[in-house]
């Protein structure tokens, strides 16, 4: 009995010690450099996103508008949780585990991001999915719930309840793994003594990226080809205006390097520490911690250059001795084009100017 005991607290001292060396101690420079950079997002994303929260509420309901307002929701939403996460990089080893002020703070930061992360992603691609039906596929069947307004918005606030039953459930099950210590331990390194039960949940967040990229470079890559395809042809010149071809690969680049710059590197963190060894957590963190501002900075990416894109010289055409010929790049956004004739064309440039002034990203 005694070897037996003396076997078994042997045991449990050598599984002691490895947890211990898998901990991840705070670093001073979290303390004092991150919450600096989370209020300057703060203080930027705010006040540009309440300037184009408000423009586009007084504009016209169209698909596009609909994706935008919802973008610009969500990254409001961060924002505000900035501010809670100050006060954790602030306070994490004083906190202890399992106060209130510690719980608040891990399922306010963790929800909002988690929510703003993966609905951002979404209206992006619905977004590029609408642009490509509206010009390639304006008769589509399967595509029409891109081209009304009430369908739209169903869409949207499915994306909304989808993300946040997914989100939630998941923090659920972390908050219900506590650990002692401090706030930082609890909101850490719980996750470094139940890995095994997040794995899947990193899978299925990876994998929901990746599904979304692809979609939106397909979606993108045959409106810019359809495009070039209708400059090329017969309506050569009839299509595109002045800079009009360029306004749209700049609009579509513009997307699409936002998109990649703030998520791919979080999303590549995530495969990184599926198969990261206990030695080098310490090091995953501060990636993991790096990438996190970096995703968190698209909530002022996205009101920054919606606003860059609705200035005059962006938008407008300079040369004003020429007549200026109906831009494709315009369609991008209108909902009822039904075929690219030249007449008509024009004709529907005209009807939907408003909307156009409000191109969004």
């Amino acid at each position: 009995m005694s070897v037996q005991g003396n076997f078994t607290n042997h045991s449990t001292e050598v599984n002691s010690i490895n947890q211990s060396r898998c901990m991840i101690k705070p670093e001073e420079n979290h303390e004092t450099i991150l919450p600096w950079l989370y209020l300057a997002l703060a203080v930027l994303g705010l006040p540009t996103n309440g300037i184009v929260l408000v423009d586009l509420w007084r504009s016209e309901r169209t698909p596009t508008i609909i994706f935008t307002l919802n973008i610009i929701m969500s990254d409001l939403l961060i924002c505000c949780s900035f501010f809670f996460r100050i006060a954790y990089y602030k306070e994490n080893t004083n906190w202890q585990s399992g106060t209130p002020a510690c719980n608040a703070a891990e399922l306010i930061i963790f929800s909002c991001f988690y929510i703003n992360l993966y609905c951002n992603m979404c209206f992006l691609l619905w977004t590029s999915i609408n642009r490509y039906t509206t010009v390639v596929k304006p008769g589509y069947a399967l595509f029409q719930i891109f081209k009304h307004t009430r369908s739209c918005w169903i869409l949207c606030f499915s994306t909304w309840l989808v993300v946040i039953t997914v989100v939630c459930s998941s923090i659920g099950v972390k908050m219900s793994l506590q650990m002692k210590g401090t706030c930082f331990n609890q909101i850490v390194n719980s996750y470094i003594h139940y890995k095994d039960r997040f794995n899947t949940i990193h899978c299925l967040g990876v994998s929901a990226f990746f599904f979304i990229l692809c979609l939106m470079l397909v979606s993108y890559s045959l409106l810019v080809f359809h495009l070039q395809k209708v400059r090329g042809g017969s309506l050569v010149g009839a299509g595109f205006g002045p800079g009009g071809g360029l306004k749209v690969r700049r609009k579509i680049l513009a997307s699409v390097i936002m998109f990649v710059l703030c998520f791919l590197p979080y999303h590549v963190q995530r495969i990184i520490l599926l198969t990261t060894e206990c030695e080098n957590y310490q090091a995953e963190f501060r990636i993991k911690t790096c990438t996190i501002f970096i995703a968190a900075l698209s909530c002022c990416l996205h009101p920054v250059l919606q606003l860059v894109f609705r200035l005059r010289c962006c938008r407008a055409n300079r040369n004003h001795r020429v007549k200026p010929k109906p831009d494709i790049s315009k369609t991008l956004d209108t909902p009822h084009i039904h075929t690219i004739n030249v007449t008509e064309h024009a004709e529907e440039t005209k009807k939907n100017e408003t909307e156009l002034s409000h191109q969004s990203l």
